[in-house]
């Protein structure tokens, strides 16, 4: 692989995530992500006339997130009608799917520079049951199709690989833990780019409780089955956001005068059982070490979406990550989990605590909804 083909980030930017009904409840998720492009390119130094194209991640796609929304948000950004935009959807895993979809272009010398990210404001375009109503008939007669929202699926990774009510409460009052002090210590003030409303400037992830314990946790009711052990406080919640990634070539970041943040190493995606959804990075993982030729001992850090207390618990422990290399800034429990956004939200995290930490190798990793997983690396 050339300079010309090897994938680096060249920035890498999110907004702070805001809760259901919260800060964002008035703000559409293409002024969200305008927001993030704009300072994007101010910061950069590039113009449209330097960007190939714009890839969005976005998983409600209908209502304001359809008709291709991520060429409304290139027509409304400084990118301008020059340049090319696609809307991607992989559910959870969308904006991390147009990252490696940037990175594939690039090392396939197709491309030169791509914005990849995406967004979500789920206040404004919520899951709701309308989504499940309009599957095929077919797909009931191979599961339980009530047995596939996301927390019965959490209750059921809980349940087949022994995950406990505690072991959930203390992982998900860790994350708020990580957060609070990440925040408090501005550890994501390089990455946060604060958001202008009508209210006022949105500066930090509204949904972190730096007060949360697992005692208290311990006192909430199960969420989804009256026996089950997934509770509104174990679960990610939702949220509103953006994030993006400016995907060039070494050859392009050298010549422009870009600070890398890292190199993009591989990638790789998996399909699993749609009734255990949150083990889908366990195998998106192992598919990428197999093809990277490395063991998880290699990365320094690891970033995995926080959609279930019970499924990061499994993911951690089966795949062998070291607690103290893992979320060390919190999660979706604490920060969010907007669905187009989380994908990218990861990576920008990652690569800004990578150059923090000095850290040569990390890995960012998610479960998707219906039963995937997708993972990506970063070298520097």
């Amino acid at each position: 692989m050339t300079d010309e083909t090897t994938p680096v980030i060249a920035a890498a930017y999110r907004t702070p995530q805001g809760k259901e009904g919260g800060v964002y409840e008035d703000v559409r998720s293409e002024d969200l992500s305008t927001t993030l492009i704009d300072h994007a390119l101010d910061e950069t130094g590039l113009t449209s006339d330097h960007v190939d194209d714009l890839m969005w991640g976005v998983a409600q796609q209908r209502t304001e997130q359809d008709n291709n929304v991520a060429r409304v948000i290139a027509l409304l950004s400084d990118l301008g009608e020059s340049v090319p935009a696609t809307s991607i959807n992989r559910w959870c895993a969308s904006s991390m799917q147009a990252v490696i979809s940037a990175s594939d272009a690039i090392a396939a010398g197709n491309r030169d520079c791509i914005i990849a990210g995406g967004v979500e404001n789920m206040s404004r375009v919520p899951m709701d049951g309308d989504s499940y109503e309009h599957l095929h008939p077919e797909l009931s007669e191979q599961y339980n199709i009530f047995q596939l929202q996301m927390g019965m699926t959490a209750e059921k990774v809980a349940e087949e690989y022994d995950v406990s009510r505690e072991a959930q409460d203390e992982y998900a009052a860790r994350s708020h833990q990580r957060a609070a002090e990440a925040t408090e210590s501005g550890r994501f003030d390089d990455e946060i780019v604060p958001v202008e409303t009508d209210d006022g400037l949105v500066e930090a992830d509204e949904g972190i409780r730096p007060d949360t314990t697992a005692e208290k946790l311990a006192n909430l009711p199960p969420a989804f089955t009256g026996d089950g052990t997934v509770t509104a406080g174990n679960s990610s919640q939702i949220s509103d956001g953006a994030s993006l990634t400016v995907v060039t070539s070494k050859a392009f970041a050298e010549e422009h005068g870009l600070d890398v943040l890292a190199e993009v190493g591989t990638n790789n995606v998996a399909g699993v059982d749609p009734t255990v959804m949150g083990i889908g990075p366990v195998p998106a993982t192992r598919g990428l070490l197999e093809r990277a030729g490395t063991d998880i001992d290699d990365y320094d850090l690891v970033e995995l979406n926080e959609a279930f207390a019970s499924q990061c618990e499994y993911s951690r422990r089966e795949l062998g990550i070291d607690e103290d290399s893992y979320n060390v800034n919190g999660g979706a429990i604490a920060l969010g989990h907007p669905l187009g956004a989380s994908g990218a939200r990861l990576p920008v995290t990652l690569l800004h605590e990578m150059q923090k930490q000095d850290a040569e190798r990390g890995l960012a990793t998610l479960c998707v909804g219906f039963g995937q997983g997708a993972a990506i690396e970063f070298l520097r």
